[in-house]
């Protein structure tokens, strides 16, 4: 696959960087790890964690889609019209997480995530589909604006972080997690919705997976006092059929980024990402297929690859010791989606860490 490929080069183009390298960090007791830490806002696995370490962090991403997309090319509300009755216009995701992250030794990490969902949905539905108004049924005599909101716990998330290798300038890490499906996947609408009253939303504007999943990955870090570089392959892999009979495609996500600390208290990133995601197995028998793209089970899945860039603040002082704060904003330079589509827009993430 492309995301493998990918990670592949990139750790021979780092490997032929450190032939050149002049300085390493050979102690830990040198490196405080917050310090060192350049890895961007988006990168959950970014350095190692030192024993009797504490890392707790907030995590906001937002994630803006707007438009549709059948594939790579764009389409209009008229060609969504032709199999549906309802249009996507735009859709923002919100997400806020708690991590908390725990060395056991040198080598053992362990970390938690609790993360809160809000999830809002824009559509228009056609001419003469029938909508709720004040709780009945009522034919649209024009083009309808409409909107969702879902709100919520999402899943939980623990991983286990093992370092391989953690010596001198390079670093490679191996993690597997496992997810808990704390979020729901049974969310209606409103008696008296006009998109779906009393009825299941559509899969993404639910709040989790509704399945256990598995989540393996493997990082490569090369860090040095001033630069880092890293490549990673993530997944996330759907084995188990949740309650409603369905469960999502496996995705597998390759990240490759570098960065460069120009002061003490600020560093700069840049990132490419690429999601290669499966198509989902099974449907929610519930939905009403032609009700919109988000209610049919083959509209999900596909293939992005997005450009980020990022910064870094760093604080040594008094109680904010050991304590950075990132920020990265990014945006899709290709999409090529199963089925019918919201496009994806924009996407930003900012966390704030302390180290303890």
């Amino acid at each position: 696959m492309k995301p493998i490929k990918n990670i592949l080069l990139l750790l021979l183009f780092i490997r032929s960087i450190t032939i050149f390298s002049q300085t390493s960090c050979d102690s830990m007791e040198v490196c405080d790890c917050v310090w060192r830490d350049l890895s961007p806002a988006g990168i959950m696995f970014g350095h190692e964690h030192a024993k009797g370490n504490w890392k707790i962090s907030y995590q906001y991403m937002s994630m803006m889609m707007k438009g549709t997309i059948a594939g790579t090319a764009k389409v209009d509300d008229n060609y969504v019209f032709n199999n549906y009755i309802m249009s996507p216009q735009s859709m923002q995701m919100d997400m806020h997480m708690i991590m908390a992250m725990y060395g056991i030794t040198d080598r053992l990490s362990v970390m938690a995530m609790f993360n809160y969902n809000i999830n809002t949905m824009s559509m228009t539905a056609f001419p003469g589909s029938t909508m709720q108004m004040d709780g009945k049924p009522t034919v649209m005599s024009s083009y309808t604006d409409m909107t969702a909101t879902t709100s919520g716990m999402g899943d939980t998330r623990l991983y286990a972080v093992y370092a391989v290798v953690n010596h001198n300038a390079h670093h490679v890490f191996i993690s597997g997690g496992i997810n808990i499906p704390t979020g729901s996947i049974s969310i209606k609408g409103k008696a008296n919705d006009m998109m779906y009253p009393d009825s299941r939303l559509p899969y993404m504007m639910q709040l989790g997976s509704g399945s256990m999943d598995i989540m393996p990955g493997i990082t490569y870090l090369f860090k040095q006092q001033k630069f880092s570089a890293s490549a990673q392959a993530c997944s996330v892999l759907h084995p188990f059929t949740n309650s409603l009979g369905y469960h999502f495609g496996n995705e597998l996500t390759a990240n490759v980024w570098a960065a460069y600390k120009w002061l003490p208290w600020i560093s700069t990133s840049v990132r490419m990402e690429e999601k290669a995601t499966g198509m989902m197995s099974g449907k929610d028998a519930a939905l009403i297929e032609n009700n919109e793209p988000a209610a049919f089970y083959k509209n999900y899945g596909g293939e992005t690859r997005s450009a980020f860039v990022g910064l870094n603040f760093y604080f040594n002082r008094t109680w904010l010791q050991h304590s950075k704060i990132t920020v990265e904003y990014g945006m899709p330079v290709y999409q090529n989606a199963n089925g019918v589509q919201l496009a994806d827009k924009s996407m930003l993430y900012a966390e704030c860490m302390i180290s303890f």
